[in-house]
């Protein structure tokens, strides 16, 4: 009997947990740039990702920054928007509307940000879909970047990616190329390598050459009181200019930079950003 009352609990739990799992939100629009039909397909999409690898890919956008660093905000706000410690697994893509600036943020709460970010949108896909107005392109893009990330697996050290599998193959970068690739890469290692030799070589023979000694001055050429110099004068015939690059500030450019970290309540984050 007791077995039976346990049985009936679990079957009750069990729609009560699909539905926790089902109402995991994963888009926040704020900003109010997606139609509702946009919203919903989108959230179809991230709560497809995260039921079919674990994986928490949220969209936020905002017109309201409160003034801090875009790495920052998105930090703060992933932090109160997500419990990160139950959700380990996952990253957000933040985009202020009243600054201009996107941000991604990885969570990096249980180290569990090992996939190989630094492939995300090499062609700055994300970026021209949100100087363009297309938004909804942008996030979609978003999370299929991040699936094909994750699909791929975890970067293990000493492997290379072979574009077109999903996972890492155990051979490395040369050996993955073709004879004339090969060729063409090892041609300058064979070219540099010759180099040295050659110097070492020169160096040797140098070392072994009696060179007779430079002099300063020509009294031996001189008989003594046979010249009698009665003005002298310095020619310049040349001048050194010194120049100094003044720097700029160019960093409103699309691309996003190099990884960053910081940390938002007990919570610790990495990620990159730019300007669209």
């Amino acid at each position: 009997m007791k077995k039976i009352v346990i049985l009936l609990f679990v079957l009750l739990l069990l729609p009560v947990m699909a539905l926790s799992q089902s109402s995991l939100r994963h888009i926040s629009d704020l900003a109010g740039v997606l139609t509702p039909q946009q919203v919903s397909s989108l959230e179809e999409q991230a709560q497809a990702l995260y039921e079919e690898t674990g994986f928490d890919a949220i969209v936020h956008t905002t017109n309201n920054s409160q003034r801090k660093a875009p790495d920052q905000y998105t930090y703060d706000y992933y932090d109160s928007f997500r419990d990160t410690r139950a959700y380990p697994d996952g990253a957000m893509f933040s985009v202020m509307f009243d600054t201009r600036d996107w941000f991604l943020a990885i969570n990096d709460t249980m180290g569990k940000s090992q996939y190989d970010w630094d492939r995300f949108d090499r062609g700055d896909s994300i970026a021209r879909h949100l100087s363009n107005g297309d938004y909804y392109d942008a996030f979609s893009t978003y999370i299929s970047l991040v699936r094909q990330l994750v699909e791929r697996g975890p970067v293990e050290p000493g492997r290379v990616y072979q574009p077109g599998d999903y996972g890492y193959t155990g051979q490395t970068a040369f050996q993955l190329m073709s004879a004339p690739q090969r060729l063409v890469t090892a041609a300058p290692f064979a070219l540099g390598g010759g180099l040295l030799i050659g110097l070492v070589y020169a160096l040797i023979l140098k070392s072994k050459l009696k060179i007779a000694k430079f002099k300063y001055g020509a009294q031996q050429y001189v008989d003594p009181n046979s010249l009698n110099l009665t003005d002298s004068q310095d020619i310049y015939l040349y001048q050194t200019v010194t120049r100094r690059k003044i720097e700029t500030n160019n960093s409103s450019s699309r691309g996003g930079g190099g990884f960053s970290s910081g940390r938002s309540g007990g919570s610790s984050f990495s990620g990159r950003g730019g300007k669209f």
